[in-house]
């Protein structure tokens, strides 16, 4: 159960948090004039921390969380709406990269920021797992192709809708068209039986891109190792991730060969929209 504390010298009573509450699980009590849980809202309480972080004199304290352990939030620091237009739409999918090594620490950095992506009532079911080195994402790749050979033995419909015959021949060329020789492997994933598990995985794994780009780093969506992790139990191994587990997301990082100057023209926006 989580607890909630209530400074009551500096709560105003403004019922906010109460109101913000996405499961109303918070009422005010009126001759206090502070909030507090409803019968049994402590075992009902998903640790979304809303009531927490739209509390301006910092009142509220959860047992899972205070405002002396919390990062604030400086809005004058926040990008301006031009700068998140042009971040956004200047995002790249890498797939050249420099030899140069990714530092655990940058690696630490980036999943720092990917665990505050949002997932349904705040269940958080990501868990991730890391191939460090080329030397490692290129015995990755290897298993992969492997996997792609025995497929295309077996005249699977897969391999030949998604060119497995192509992919392995420049693979045994000497062409890594699978890792693109990234130099860092980050997978995204959770538990099969969890329905939360493929959309958390998906946004966070966009989370993770986006701080790549902000950080310096060039990623790109490694589909091939993604579909063979969930496919093939050797590729699933080495990934570090046992049976009970599905990929959501494999993200390849490291530094980007080359700068671009431009973006690229999309298609226009299709929408319905009804009023």
């Amino acid at each position: 159960m989580i607890t909630i504390e209530i400074d009551k010298k500096i709560c105003n009573g403004d019922g906010k948090c109460v109101e913000i509450c996405p499961i109303h699980i918070l009422k005010m009590n009126e001759k206090k004039r502070i909030p507090e849980y409803i019968p049994g809202g402590g075992d009902l309480c998903i640790n979304c921390g809303q009531c927490f972080a739209f509390c301006p004199p910092g009142a509220i304290k959860l047992s899972t969380m205070s405002v002396e352990d919390s990062m604030p939030l400086d809005h004058s620091k926040l990008p301006g709406a031009e700068q998140v237009e042009l971040f956004l739409k200047g995002r790249r999918s890498v797939r050249l990269y420099k030899d140069t090594p990714v530092s655990k620490e940058s690696i630490d950095k980036l999943l720092d920021i990917a665990r505050y992506a949002p997932s349904g009532i705040n269940r958080q079911p990501v868990n991730w797992a890391v191939v460090m080195g080329k030397d490692k994402v290129r015995e990755l790749g290897g298993l992969v192709s492997k996997w792609m050979e025995e497929l295309l033995s077996q005249k699977s419909p897969l391999a030949e809708s998604l060119h497995f015959d192509r992919l392995v021949e420049s693979w045994n060329k000497g062409e890594d068209t699978i890792c693109r020789g990234a130099p860092c492997i980050v997978v995204a994933y959770g538990l099969k039986d969890d329905p939360m598990v493929p959309q958390s995985c998906t946004i966070a794994a966009t989370y993770l891109e986006l701080a790549a780009f902000g950080l310096g780093f060039g990623a790109c969506w490694a589909g091939y190792v993604n579909i063979a992790i969930n496919m093939s139990e050797s590729v699933r191994k080495f990934a570090g991730m046992s049976s009970r587990a599905t990929a959501g997301a494999v993200m390849m990082i490291g530094y980007p060969k080359y700068r671009y100057s431009r973006i690229p023209s999309r298609n226009p926006v299709s929408v319905r929209i009804k009023d």
